[in-house]
């Protein structure tokens, strides 16, 4: 995907790609409510629109061979919906299209610094004219609804230039049944013929195009309006073919002329679908006052915002200092507007996972909003108390009190399937409560804490108080699985068990802060001595004869992972290997206990970190994208600085380089996530403390000449530059900031920077061996 000299602040395609698989996830733009995939702007055959809304799915019947109690009985997947923002181009009756005609040059790039896709392309038709065609498009990180398209083609030879407006919409004009409720080519039979989305009504004419379409069985609509905004070189007239439903402008070109058209596009989507029609006009309208200069101004506005606040700089290392801003611009574009329906694990760059969200976003994107983008940190929270009611019912349904999140879902609904690696993992309700509770404690957000946090934390620490028991020997949770699903329904994962503590913890202290909304929700005195209790007593199973923490109950006395092998050393593991042998041995396929190591830190000694880092990291295989984020972390934390860098790289490179070959459906925000976290995490030792500092302790990587960023600490912004063994701390926003460095602590003012001079060594250890072929998946050269 990238070039041999990669540039920092923009992605090209190295060569023209005319299938729309990772190249169109990488060249992705979105805002977290509406993507559009880096297609090429002429559609392919049998190709699938490229727009998709958060708010628009479907729902299917899931299907068991043997069904059971409180399986969910409905699977929703995200659905494409109509690329009102395309223009289908003609010269000379040929369409304009790469796989006809010739193509004499042809440049796609995506800009990180002002968020756009810009294209060029020389072409000539069969006819033998030549015109080259350029477009702008972009996705409003500002105004949820909107997508821009800026378009213009200058002719080379005199030509006849015909535009269709939205090519794909499956209107009379392009072939389908244009009957109001049937969705077009391919898809026959009344709307009512199972779940699928279907068009319900479009216009398109000189003033722009409407076009209204829902999801037969969830009921869910989308309104879409464009309006075209032509302009000629002088002398050049373009007329509009009112034809019924499937308009065309056309214009005659003599050589050197230009015609350029802008589409604005604007979605509403939602369930109440008489008002949606007003609000995506009302938006449209808005957009139109402000005009495509105005709106390039306002993402570029809002980018520089982000890089100030987030730009993780690398020297030494070219390849990887594109990639990291790539990585962060994808998670800022899966987030920005995120407002009622939350961060998704693809955001919306494709409809792998069926478009779900996951606990990936309370784990590992949320921490990095909450000091790049705090405001869609705290939507996605709303979100989740939004859904409060849905996990109140599925906690209910299990026989527990308190709240039940789902493993994944797009309305709150559980729509997991496999219920060992979806129920029975409870984990993800101490991530939405963690997640709530460190949102509060870096930005100082007192209204989120006061009108969700305390509900959110509340619920789910009553969630663990009806699911584990109290022994002898202390608390147990019971018939759980961690985050590692190799690993499936065991007893006191140390990870779910050490989260759930803190989420006890939580709920004390917020109830505490907050007695009007403890009242509210019915705590009482007692029920908070009970968390407490429950917390003081958690089991964390440890292993004396081995000195190292379990990642489960007797997991290190399970049967150890032979990976010589042919038959069982082929990766994905659950591809090739029954669950049930998976199960029951050592092997590990995504960060767990070391997981616990990262985000329960203060529960282990440096000593232990290190034993259990040494123990873990031969059975990890890495079968998830979740895992190097964690392992980058720790590795860095114990001393396996070039291990550190080598998993940021693998995070970061993820998708640009397609290593898992997977990313055709879509980017991997979480892991994408991963990357900033391994970096200021992880080298640069970023730790948040119940004692209200901010602990850094940044190390460099051989491979690195400099590293430097900014974190948050409420109203506080510091930036932290490592060159060699020396870093230096600003405060760039707020009156003072606390820290420590190294353990050393450290009070900074804007008019006093602190510059220390110990930096401990990049590598000073050497780390363990991975499984055999299961290296970081781009190391460093």
């Amino acid at each position: 995907m990238t070039p041999s000299e990669p540039d920092p602040w923009s992605v090209r395609e190295a060569d023209l790609d005319l299938e729309p698989g990772a190249v169109a996830s990488v060249l992705s733009l979105a805002n977290g409510f509406v993507g559009v995939r880096g297609v090429l702007d002429e559609v392919g055959p049998g190709e699938e629109p490229a727009t998709l809304v958060a708010p628009v799915f479907e729902e299917y019947d899931q299907t068991y061979a043997e069904g059971g109690y409180a399986y969910p009985e409905v699977e929703e997947r995200l659905v494409p919906v109509v690329d009102a923002w395309r223009l289908g181009w003609s010269v000379d009756g040929e369409p304009v299209d790469v796989r006809a005609g010739t193509v004499h040059e042809h440049r796609r790039e995506l800009d990180l610094r002002h968020g756009v896709l810009d294209r060029e392309l020389r072409w000539t038709a069969p006819s033998g004219a030549t015109v080259t065609l350029t477009s702008r498009r972009l996705v409003s990180l500002v105004r949820r609804e909107i997508v821009a398209t800026w378009w213009q083609v200058q002719a080379e030879d005199d030509v006849t230039v015909t535009v269709l407006p939205a090519p794909d919409c499956p209107h009379g004009g392009a072939g389908g049944d244009d009957r109001p409720g049937h969705d077009g080519p391919g898809h026959d039979g009344p709307a009512g013929d199972g779940p699928r989305l279907v068009t319900v009504t479009c216009r398109h004419d000189a003033q722009g195009s409407s076009v209204d379409q829902r999801a037969v069985r969830s009921g869910r609509a989308l309104a879409v309006e464009t309006a075209h905004l032509v302009e000629c070189s002088d002398g050049v007239t373009a007329t509009w073919d009112d034809a019924p439903r499937a308009a065309s402008l056309t214009a005659r070109l003599r050589a050197g002329d230009r015609l350029r058209v802008l589409v604005l596009a604007a979605h509403a989507a939602g369930t109440e679908t008489g008002a949606l029609a007003a609000r995506a006009h009302d938006a449209l309208t808005a957009a139109g006052r402000a005009g495509w200069d105005e709106l390039q101004h306002e993402q570029r506005r809002f980018l520089a915002e982000v890089w100030e606040r987030g730009d993780v700089v690398v020297e030494g290392d070219d390849e990887m200092q594109q990639a990291v801003r790539h990585a962060l611009f994808s998670v800022v574009q899966a987030s920005a507007q995120v407002r009622d329906v939350g961060v998704r694990a693809k955001g919306m760059t494709g409809t792998g996972y069926a478009g779900h969200a996951f606990w990936d976003s309370e784990c590992f994107v949320l921490p990095v909003l909450d000091h790049v983008l705090p405001a869609a940190a705290a939507d996605h929270l709303r979100w989740r108390h939004q859904t409060l009611p849905l996990a109140r019912d599925r906690a209910a349904e299990l026989g527990l009190p308190g709240a039940s999140f789902p493993w994944r879902t797009i309305s709150g609904r559980e729509c997991s399937g496999y219920w060992p690696a979806g129920t029975a993992a409870f984990h993800v309700n101490a991530a939405v409560a963690c997640a709530a509770a460190r949102h509060v404690a870096v930005t100082g957000d007192e209204v989120l804490e006061r009108e969700s946090a305390v509900d959110l934390v509340v619920e789910t620490a009553r969630l663990w108080a009806g699911r584990g028991h109290h022994t002898a020997a202390g608390f147990r949770i019971d018939g759980v699985t961690g985050p590692d699903e190799y690993t499936a329904v065991v007893d006191n994962n140390t990870y779910t068990n050490l989260m759930a503590a803190a989420n006890l913890r939580h709920a004390d202290a917020l109830c505490e802060r907050h007695p009007q909304e403890a009242g509210r929700l019915g705590v009482t005195t007692a029920e908070r001595e009970a968390w407490l209790r429950a917390a003081s007593r958690m089991i964390v199973p440890y292993n004396a004869e081995l000195r190292v923490t379990e990642q489960s109950q007797d997991f290190t006395r399970h049967a150890p992972w032979h990976f010589e092998p042919r038959t069982t050393a082929r990766f994905p593991l659950d591809q090739h290997v029954p669950y049930v042998e998976l199960y029951r041995h050592q092997v590990v396929k995504q960060a767990d206990l070391v997981l616990a190591l990262h985000t329960a830190s203060d529960a282990f000694s440096p000593e232990q970190k290190l034993r259990d880092f040494d123990y873990y990291e031969p059975l990890t295989v890495r079968d998830s994208s979740l895992s190097a984020p964690a392992q980058a972390v720790v590795a860095a934390e114990v001393g396996y600085v070039d291990l550190a860098y080598d998993y940021a790289r693998e995070c970061a490179l993820l998708d640009l380089c397609d290593l898992r070959a997977s990313t055709d459906g879509g980017l991997h925000v979480a892991s994408l996530a991963g990357a900033w976290t391994a970096l200021v995490a992880g080298l640069g030792g970023l730790r948040h403390a119940d004692d209200g500092l901010l602990h850094l302790a940044p190390r460099l990587p051989s491979r690195l000449r400099r590293l430097a960023f900014a974190v948050r600490q409420g109203d506080a912004r510091i930036t932290v530059d490592v060159r060699g063994q020396t870093v230096t701390y600003r405060l760039t926003a707020g009156d003072e900031a606390r820290l420590t460095h190294h353990g050393e602590k450290l009070r900074l003012t804007a008019a006093s920077p602190q510059e220390r001079r110990h930096v401990p060594p990049g590598e000073v250890r050497t780390p363990p061996a991975q499984p055999p072929g299961r290296d970081p998946l781009f190391a460093a050269s």
